[in-house]
């Protein structure tokens, strides 16, 4: 689908609203509500922020629609006012308010009439219960900006919805709102149930019906799975002097692993992460209890910057290897790699990188080890080897390992088989791959569907080969392949084409060609770790905690 096919220009034939079906995008959809909202909101999309639901507007199986629903604003004077709650309140009941951060029709003005009302008005009727099925709690409020310079709001004005009234102009910048945008939007609200605001700021506890998760809070996980990685991090030392301490230092930095895995990084984000949480978690967290209360306190925001920054590295990184290997997924794939300290001066005595092993799809660090001398990174990488089991595995490596020595490490001594990059820096190996005819000689081939993500249509295609004997000399090589990656991209037109060359020790009846491009692939999970894995101190934070947990936490 292109861009001319994606918004009618004029009313088609035997259009009635009536016939429109407002329904939930299916996940095989996401990608496609993604591009489309990105290509034709004015606010284009990158992800919600938080928890989201997307909905369509179908016609005949045709889109005419699409509107997204994410977690309501984290401030909003003119909202909080108007419900009336204390800022206790609003942290811990923020998660009743859904804001429909992204409506779109998809046609010229006029081009569907009362689509907008007509869809608005339905899935306000269906939204809190969409929202109980995939998240375990309804929502009480709903809300929406419209920027008045652009659109009237009239749709939310014959829905019913409440004006509360203009925003300051401000957008939130490192967990405040301090930058400031010159754009001030009306908020607009719809209470979803009777006595919004009086059961939003009502004294006490929320019902269990309204709990951020009544399973487990705002974690996501169950009590007993959150201990079990408390006890591991309590056999990390604590450097802190006992008189005035509070929280353990497993307790502190049990909440910086789960805030990350909640997509909030740094420590101001930790520490509002850790005041949504339950008493029932922070208790399975060791949080300090309050003794005049009874009620255990979320660790602040200085606690935890103090403790990432100078816990032993050592000591985390022992405990994160031997809680992260026994929850390793047999038969995935590991994936090898190095990283630096953003902005380290290479040759000061602060230096310090990381090797790393990862595993393919869930990104759960099998092993890490940290080195200072230049050049050292391929000694690492053959000394992590030596620290996981990894026999029966495929380990993937990009072209700086690209060796013999390592090609003969992993299949002799480990038992292990290898896929591995090949580049310019193997001159030799890299013009005997390029050389070969590959559309006469490929034995195998596959190409993978057009894959359309963020403005992109990208293609990817995979000839293999049999090796000749002495064509290219690697210890045990069963496989030679070549991929073309094709990108276009829509708002530029811009095109390009990336060729690939590699080398593996899987034969072809354990790899096919589509599973020696899934490989080739998933080994970017160690090259796309989050923004923050290389600013900090710790090699172990930076090797750890950065990682998703398994099923058992």
């Amino acid at each position: 689908m292109n861009g001319a096919e994606d918004v009618f220009g004029s009313t088609p034939p035997g259009f009635r609203v009536r016939d429109v079906v407002v329904r939930l995008a299916t996940p095989e959809e996401r990608c496609r509500w993604d591009v489309l909202a990105d290509r034709h909101h004015y606010l284009g999309f990158k992800r919600f922020a938080g928890r989201g639901l997307r909905y369509v507007f179908a016609w005949r199986g045709r889109w005419v629609g699409l509107a997204g629903w994410q977690s309501g604003a984290f401030k909003c004077g003119v909202r909080d006012r108007w419900i009336g709650w204390s800022p206790e309140q609003q942290f811990r009941r923020l998660h009743l308010i859904g804001n429909n951060t992204r409506f779109l029709i998809l046609g010229a003005p006029g081009v569907f009439p009362n689509l907008a009302s007509f869809a608005l008005a339905a899935m306000t009727r269906r939204l809190s219960a969409d929202w109980q099925t995939a998240f375990g709690h309804p929502l009480l409020l709903a809300e929406s900006f419209v920027a008045p310079d652009r659109f009237p709001g009239t749709m939310y004005q014959v829905s019913n919805w409440t004006r509360l009234g203009l925003t300051r102009g401000y957008a939130r910048a490192s967990g405040r709102y301090t930058d400031p945008h010159h754009e001030p939007k009306v908020m607009v609200v719809r209470p979803l149930c009777r006595d919004t605001r009086r059961r939003l700021r009502a004294p006490g506890a929320l019902p269990a019906a309204l709990a951020a998760n009544p399973a487990g809070g705002g974690s996501g996980r169950r009590p007993p799975e959150l201990r079990s990685l408390y006890d591991e991090l309590m056999q990390v030392p604590d450097f802190r002097r006992a008189q005035g301490r509070k929280h353990t230092i497993a307790s502190v930095l049990a909440v910086h692993i789960l805030a990350r895995l909640s997509n909030m990084p740094g420590c101001l984000a930790a520490a509002q992460f850790a005041q949504s949480l339950s008493q029932a978690e922070l208790e399975a967290l060791g949080a300090w209890r309050n003794p005049k209360t009874g009620l255990h306190v979320p660790v602040s925001k200085s606690t935890l910057h103090r403790v990432v920054a100078n816990a032993d590295p050592a000591a985390v990184e022992a405990v994160l290897e031997r809680y992260a290997v026994p929850r390793l997924q047999i038969g995935r794939a590991l994936a090898a790699d190095g990283k630096r300290i953003r902005g380290a001066n290479r040759h000061g005595p602060g230096h310090v990188e990381t090797a790393t092993l990862v595993e393919h799809g869930t990104g759960l660090p099998a092993a890490s080890l940290s080195f200072h001398d230049e050049g050292s990174e391929t000694a690492a990488v053959r000394a992590l080897l030596e620290t996981v089991p990894v026999a029966g595995r495929v380990i993937t490596i990009d072209a700086l390992h690209t060796a013999r020595d390592t090609a003969r490490t992993i299949v002799e001594t480990h038992g292990a088989d290898y896929l591995m990059t090949v580049k310019e820096n193997a001159p030799e190996t890299h013009a005997a791959l390029s050389s070969i005819d590959w559309e006469r000689d490929a034995t195998e081939r596959f190409e993978e569907p057009v894959d359309k993500v963020n403005g992109r249509i990208e293609s990817r295609r995979i000839q293999v080969l049999t090796p000749l004997t002495g064509a290219v000399n690697y210890p045990h090589l069963s496989q030679i392949f070549r991929i073309q990656r094709t990108r276009h991209t829509v708002k530029s037109k811009a095109e390009s084409c990336e060729v690939a060359y590699g080398l593996t020790s899987v034969p072809a009846a354990r790899g096919s060609p589509q599973q020696l491009l899934a490989w080739n692939r998933g080994h970017w999970c160690v090259e796309n770790l989050p923004p923050d894995y290389t600013t900090r101190r710790s090699p172990a934070v930076r090797a750890g905690l950065s990682a998703p947990l398994s099923a058992s936490v």
